[in-house]
């Protein structure tokens, strides 16, 4: 049972990792108008009539981010399953704030829609993990193509 369990922890990662990829070209496409951070998070909070291109400069990097951040996660199965539940919730709502930080809608509901499947991923992996409930491992092909959907979608915004 461990070793399905583990399996089913990488496979969930994975997912978050290829999400990481398929955001990461359109990031690296974007200009940067400002030369410090300082002067676009105001920005952020302030400006209601922001760009798509603005909002996805500073919504990709920060998904980026938290993707990278899942690497961390340990898929070994040396830590307690509660562990790994916790340190994927931690990235999900990474995604979940970086949607926060942009006022455009279109990035903003694109950015949502990712966060909100990998919340629904994130509910079937304490189900296998914490319950040990295997048969919630079955919607996982179904939450991975929303996933890759709603990514894709976001990608196809932002480039």
């Amino acid at each position: 049972m461990n070793r399905r369990i583990a399996a089913f922890a990488i496979a969930t990662v994975a997912v978050l990792g290829l999400t990481a990829c398929a955001g990461g070209n359109a990031a690296d496409e974007q200009p940067t108008d400002s030369n410090s951070t300082e002067e676009s998070a105001p920005a952020e909070e302030t400006n209601t009539d922001q760009s798509v291109e603005d909002a996805c400069g500073i919504v990709l990097p920060k998904l980026q981010e938290a993707s990278g951040a899942a690497g961390e996660i340990d898929t070994t199965g040396a830590t307690d399953p509660q562990t790994t539940v916790d340190q994927f919730s931690g990235v999900v709502d990474a995604f979940g704030e970086a949607a926060d930080s942009v006022s455009n809608a279109e990035v903003k509901e694109a950015t949502t829609a990712v966060y909100e499947d990998f919340v629904a991923l994130g509910d079937v992996l304490s189900k296998v993990l914490i319950d040990q409930d295997m048969s919630a491992a079955s919607d996982i092909g179904t939450i991975t193509s929303d996933v890759t959907s709603s990514a894709t979608a976001l990608q196809e915004l932002c480039s």
